[in-house]
């Protein structure tokens, strides 16, 4: 299973804006450059990140986008849920398949979604973070 750019570029951009622990704003154009993404890409995602409640935008010189709740309460699940447009990666769980009465494939579908499902909910931003943080000092060392 492949996870859509913009599940990916979203949780990286997500992830970055937790290791600002002092909730700092970061300006979109850095929060671009940083994960190499263009401006206007990130932008679309942030505004579907915002109405969810998930960042919030600063205005002003020191503006930018940070974080709307704290990166403990913000899973990876939270995220792939608002940025991707489909939470089911086949049509048959979704209910959208007239063989799932008698394919046994529909199972493993199904198995396969719970399990990701753990997984990203099993995340948090904080952990994310923390872990990326552990992850650059031990590269400078």
């Amino acid at each position: 299973m492949k996870l859509s750019t913009r599940v990916r570029y979203g949780i990286r951009a997500m992830i970055e804006l937790a290791k600002e622990e002092n909730g700092t704003a970061v300006p979109l154009r850095q929060l671009a450059r940083n994960q190499g993404v263009s401006s206007k890409y990130l932008e679309q995602m942030a505004s579907s990140l915002k109405i969810a409640g998930l960042i919030e935008s600063v205005r002003g010189a020191e503006g930018g986008y940070r974080l709307g709740r704290p990166s403990k309460d913000i899973t990876a699940w939270d995220i792939y849920c608002v940025l991707d447009v489909a939470t089911e990666p086949v049509d048959c769980i979704a209910g959208q398949c007239d063989r799932v009465e008698k394919c046994s494939a529909g199972e493993l579908w199904r198995e396969m979604t719970e399990a990701i499902e753990t997984v990203l909910r099993s995340r948090t931003l904080r952990e994310l973070a923390d872990r990326e943080k552990s992850m650059s000092r031990r590269k400078k060392s």
